[in-house]
């Protein structure tokens, strides 16, 4: 039954919460949806109230197979129209489905924008309607919304330009089943607006975080872009609502959801429409849209109550309409105000995605593709500091900001070796503990001193915006930030919802394995608290500074690469010679049966060198390597004339027969002998001095035309020698 509540003390509302009611703040009442078992536990305590629907599904048939008040569109009519849209307006205007609903209903989404099939450099705004399908006054908003700038576009400057320089995103019915059969809920009965992850508590009947697909559908499109502001539109009261809702505390970012609240309200049609935290201006609640807009993703997000009638007549849509449609244009156009700017690796110029951080408020993200953020900031001065996976950080001090601009700041970023939690999806602290901060943002980036304390058996989903692959040893890494170490465990899995996977147990900072849960990779990591200690405290349950992936050590660097090739016998035959031995530095091999080879070889510059002693064969030539790769070389092998078989092998002379020069290679095994050139009656011609040198390049020019001997006297008195032929 729908019931309203009149609460006049603490106590009233604590009882309220206490038993779970789903509920909704009127003007100076509960609007409460109850059981009549709950219903005498509020009339025990003396609580007044007033039944207005006794029987829900009883009232929600009574509408008849349309669903809906007369006048109001049904959900099929709002497709139609929206499908119009996208037909009529297809340079400006899509529509596509983010999700099916209970009652399998598609959800679609209209983007309007100049090159709407197009990720372009602007800031990004989310409207949405419906999520409460017997308030049906937020469809209606969204769809003549849409309609007014598709009609606007190049007839109106001003919306003109809004869609040149905005991308506007509208879901017109997030809850189809609801709308249908009028009624808050979905057909699981779960309240949407209470199923989001951010400081979830199982309210409005939802069973676990992200439970129902219509919320799994707002967070694909919420993650999977960058709202600057994200607006929910509702009926039973007339109230702009921004965070918190979950808790008393005002924001980070009050002074900017004050400021935007404020000019919402001062440019609408309403006389004078109240604006403030929902937790203290309307009802607290935990697991709503805003709460989750802002504090996983950073939006300016809210929710507008447009009407005190939930179904007012047919003949107050147009005006409920057009009391919103200023404020929603200026909300569009107060988008673009604030910081902008573009995040990209300092040596492809590639976007680099990013989370960016202005001083102690809740962080934005850049967009992946463009590597565009944007964020709206009230006049001031201001520090942005810029974290990326895999790059240092970077930070600009003392941005300023002036009223109704927007300042661009361009980060640039040097590549280094870092991956650390990207974003905060879905988190629960067990009775909202008021006594901590609750600042998320700390768990993410990398250790800085600044705690987010998941609460007594709370927990904490975090994503690490790329996969983590097992690899050897540790692959995640849990930091604390307390000087008394505390207890956890920690799950991993492949989405934002798990299966989650148990990888252990910790006390303090400690590191994982993926392989002990037996996955290969997981993006999303999900940290509990172990429930020891007190819950109502500050810094109550697991203090979490950061959640690190383990970087693997580069593969040393490969100094050595490949040569192959064919060994062949000398002039004139030129075979395949087997069985050769090839060498180059500490590699030795031996060629095939085709005289094929392949060595490993240092780089750079190497000498390579192959050898038949039995047939007094030999070669050296100089070949260069890179690292890594394989270099082509055959060899073309010397004869080498011997005076006794048998004996060391002697120099390689090339060319010989030779001109004015002649190269000699001197085998290892020669380091001892001397050198000595003589004609052929023993006459000495010249000494050779080797100087512990492997190659000597031999001056023939002061010599005649003729044969002359290359003697090789070793220490031993054994000598060899090998024939120089010298001709012009």
């Amino acid at each position: 039954m729908q019931v309203v509540v009149f609460p006049s003390e603490p106590s009233h509302y604590d009882l309220i919460r206490s038993m779970g009611t789903d509920a909704e703040q009127g003007n100076g009442f509960l609007r409460c949806y109850i059981t009549p078992d709950e219903l005498r536990q509020l009339s025990g305590k003396g609580i007044p109230y007033e039944v207005e629907i006794e029987n829900l599904n009883a009232w929600s048939a009574s509408f008849g197979s349309r669903g809906v008040p007369s006048g109001y569109y049904t959900v099929s009519e709002l497709d139609e129209i929206a499908d119009s849209l996208a037909t009529n307006f297809p340079e400006i205007c899509s529509r596509e489905i983010i999700g099916i609903a209970t009652g399998f209903s598609n959800i679609y989404v209209l983007k309007i924008s100049d090159n709407v099939g197009e990720d372009e450099n602007e800031p990004e705004i989310l409207f949405d309607g419906g999520i409460h399908g017997d308030e049906v006054g937020g469809p209606e908003n969204m769809i003549r919304f849409a309609r007014d700038l598709c009609l606007g576009y190049n007839n109106d400057p001003y919306i003109t330009g809004l869609i040149n320089e905005r991308e506007i995103f509208i879901i017109y019915c997030l809850n189809p089943y609801g709308r249908n059969n009028m009624t808050r809920y979905n057909q699981a009965w779960v309240d949407i607006n209470r199923d989001c992850g951010y400081m979830w508590n199982a309210e409005g009947n939802s069973p676990s975080a992200f439970s129902q697909p219509e919320t799994k559908a707002l967070r694909k499109i919420m993650t999977e872009n960058q709202f600057v502001m994200h607006l929910s539109y509702h009926s039973g009261t007339e109230y702009i609502s921004y965070p918190w809702s979950y808790r008393q505390a005002p924001t980070p970012d009050a002074a900017q959801h004050n400021f935007l609240a404020s000019r919402y309200a001062a440019v609408s049609g309403y006389t004078s429409i109240p604006y403030g935290q929902g937790f203290t201006g309307m009802y607290a609640i935990n697991g709503s849209t805003k709460d989750f807009g802002y504090g996983a993703l950073g939006a300016i997000s809210w929710s507008v109550e447009i009407s005190l009638s939930k179904q007012p007549p047919a003949s107050q849509i147009v005006p409920y309409y057009l009391k919103n449609k200023q404020s929603m244009l200026e909300m569009v156009e107060y988008s673009g105000y604030g910081i902008r700017g573009t995040v990209t690796d300092a040596n492809t110029g590639e976007p680099v995605p990013a989370t960016i951080y202005v001083n102690n408020m809740f962080p934005v993200h850049n967009d992946p593709v463009a590597g565009d953020f944007h964020k709206f900031l009230v006049p001031g001065q201001y520090n942005i500091k810029v974290i990326a996976n895999g790059y240092e950080p970077a930070t600009e001090y003392s941005v300023p900001v002036t009223d109704r601009s927007v300042a661009t700041v361009d980060f640039v970023l040097q590549p280094a070796p870092s991956h650390y939690a990207r974003r905060i999806i879905s988190c629960r602290i067990p009775g909202n503990n008021p006594a901590d901060e609750g600042f998320t943002p700390a768990a993410t980036g990398p250790p800085d001193n600044v705690r987010y304390s998941i609460g007594r058996y709370g927990w904490v989903v975090l994503d690490m915006g790329t996969p983590v692959a097992d690899a050897e040893g540790a692959d995640i890494t849990v930091h604390e930030n307390d000087a008394t170490p505390e207890g956890y465990q920690v799950f991993a899995g492949s989405s934002m919802d798990g299966p989650w996977v148990l990888l252990g147990s910790g006390t303090g900072t400690i590191s994982f394995d993926l392989a002990s849960g037996g996955l290969p990779e997981a993006q999303y990591f999900k940290i509990t608290d172990d429930g020891d200690g007190t819950a109502q405290v500050s810094d109550a349950g697991f203090d979490l500074d950061a959640l690190e992936a383990m970087i693997p050590a580069p593969p040393p660097p490969d100094t050595t690469g490949w040569i192959e090739g064919i060994v062949y016998s000398p002039f004139p035959l030129f075979e395949p010679v087997a069985d050769a031995e090839v060498y180059t530095g500490i590699y030795t091999t031996f060629s095939d049966n085709a005289g094929r080879y392949r060595i490993q070889a240092d780089t750079g510059y190497v000498k390579l060198c192959a050898e038949k002693q039995s047939e007094n064969f030999y070669k050296c030539d100089t070949v260069y390597v890179a690292s890594g790769d394989t270099t082509n070389h055959n060899l073309y092998l010397d004869m080498l004339e011997r005076a006794n078989p048998g004996e060391p092998a002697m120099p390689c002379i090339m060319p010989n027969p030779a001109g004015n020069s002649t190269v000699l290679l001197l085998p290892k095994l020669t380091a001892d002998a001397t050198l000595i050139l003589t004609d052929l009656s023993g006459r000495i011609i010249a000494r050779l001095r080797r100087d512990g040198a492997d190659t000597i390049v031999l001056d023939l020019s002061p010599y005649n035309p003729g044969i002359y001997l290359l003697n090789m006297k070793y220490p031993d008195g054994s000598v060899t020698t090998q024939k120089l032929i010298i001709i012009r």
